[in-house]
């Protein structure tokens, strides 16, 4: 006996057992006489498709066609039956038992981890029914139109991005802008989703974590509004503020070390204190002082647009160019200036288009360090802005928290940079 083959086999038969189980569990209490395939028929499927794929081998390639629509024949005489009884139209089984045919068929192929894989796969699909109907409820069609933009950005639209290094210095690679687009996106619509679900109900500073995945700028300015507008809670709003900015230091350190890991040696220490600090001062506050209820809550718009994903493109674009421009006429010099004006606005595509850099020609000490002052300036906008948006009381509690923490990280920075 082939071991081989008889593990193929095995597999197969595994394949529709999977699945099977579930199919048997849905159906464990309809009528005798109404199941259309339990675990039984799925398990037979499976081993079905693996003797179909084997005999195939020997036949050639129309046996294993001829079987299959053979098998989808039976399947759909079975579904009309059972209709005229039943009166229910779904073939979620009649299809699952088609694609068992061809998991069972991939299993003896060669193709051993992708059938078991698409298998639980299916499995999960079909036992998360009512989890999956519960999600689509609740979503509304703005929310259905970013999952579908995000999904055409990275199923789509990337794959067909050239991937060489175009235009002046030759500093954009086209393929490159699209996976730094797809991160930034993705980011963004993982926070938005998670304060969608979670937001309302687990109060300011949770808000402000997850607001901080989106824009710690757009929390920043939404908490000194509520403090202005309520005169109070401005310790916990002042929190929320910095934890935003916590979260912002934490998205910044993922992002670079997507992009070039070397950078995380040279940012790690100085940025990770951007994130400690205000956690450290929030955690304090938050175990300390009574939260006012407020209904106040912090509305962003949606991040996966493709008009705002165009313009981050755009805007990744001409940093990059500008990167290279600064660095070939006014050396480090122009590099820090460009850093310092991006991050007024921004400190993820300077940031981006900078450890993209340091993977040419631009040494990782002068790329940790345009990404620092990116960070620094970014957080002492933030903290003006809590102070002037605000007021004093708010930036008692905001301010001096994202200053202190600003200061550790510059300490920390010059001792490894020196």
């Amino acid at each position: 006996m082939n071991t081989i083959t008889a593990f193929r086999l095995a597999l197969a038969l595994a394949v529709g057992l999977i699945i099977g189980m579930e199919r048997g569990w849905k159906s464990r209490k309809s009528p005798t006489g109404w199941r259309v395939a339990g675990v039984r028929s799925f398990a037979s499927i499976g081993l079905f498709g693996g003797i179909s794929a084997l005999l195939g081998e020997k036949f050639g390639a129309g046996f294993l066609a001829v079987t299959f629509f053979g098998l989808a024949l039976m399947v759909a005489v079975s579904y009309v039956m059972t209709v005229k009884d039943t009166q229910d139209f779904g073939i979620t089984t009649e299809l699952s038992l088609l694609i068992t045919f061809v998991l069972g068929a991939l299993a003896v192929s060669g193709f051993e981890s992708e059938a078991v894989a698409g298998s639980v796969i299916l499995a999960a699909l079909l036992g998360y029914k009512r989890e999956l109907h519960r999600i689509l409820r609740k979503l509304d069609r703005r929310e259905l139109i970013a999952t579908l933009q995000l999904l055409i950005v990275a199923a789509v639209a990337l794959p067909l991005l050239p991937n060489s290094n175009i235009g002046p210095w030759e500093a954009l690679n086209p393929r490159t802008i699209g996976w730094l687009v797809l991160l930034i996106a993705g980011i963004s619509y993982i926070g938005y989703f998670t304060m969608r679900i979670f937001g309302s109900r687990i109060g300011l500073l949770a808000t402000a974590i997850v607001g901080g995945l989106v824009s710690s700028t757009a929390v920043t300015v939404a908490y000194g509004r509520m403090a202005r507008k309520e005169k109070g809670n401005f310790a916990l709003l002042g929190a929320g503020i910095s934890l935003a900015a916590a979260t912002m230091a934490v998205r910044l350190l993922i992002e670079v070390g997507v992009v070039n890991p070397a950078l995380l040696p040279w940012l790690t220490a100085p940025v990770a204190l951007l994130a400690i600090v205000p956690l450290i001062a929030s955690v304090v506050i938050a175990t300390r002082v009574e939260q006012n209820p407020s209904s106040a809550q912090l509305k962003l718009n949606n991040p996966v647009e493709l008009g705002a994903a165009f313009g981050f493109a755009v805007v990744l674009s001409i940093l990059f160019v500008l990167v290279r421009v600064a660095q070939s006429w006014f050396g480090n010099t122009g590099i820090y200036a460009l850093s310092a004006i991006s991050g007024i606005a921004d400190v993820d595509a300077v940031s981006l288009s900078l450890a993209q850099a340091t993977r040419g020609n631009l040494p990782l000490p002068i790329g940790a360090t345009g990404i620092l002052i990116a960070a620094t300036v970014n957080t002492v906008v933030k903290a003006l802005l809590a102070s002037f948006i605000g007021g004093v009381f708010l930036a008692r509690w905001c301010a001096t928290i994202l200053l202190g923490a600003l200061g550790l990280s510059l300490i920390t920075a010059f001792f490894i940079y020196s």
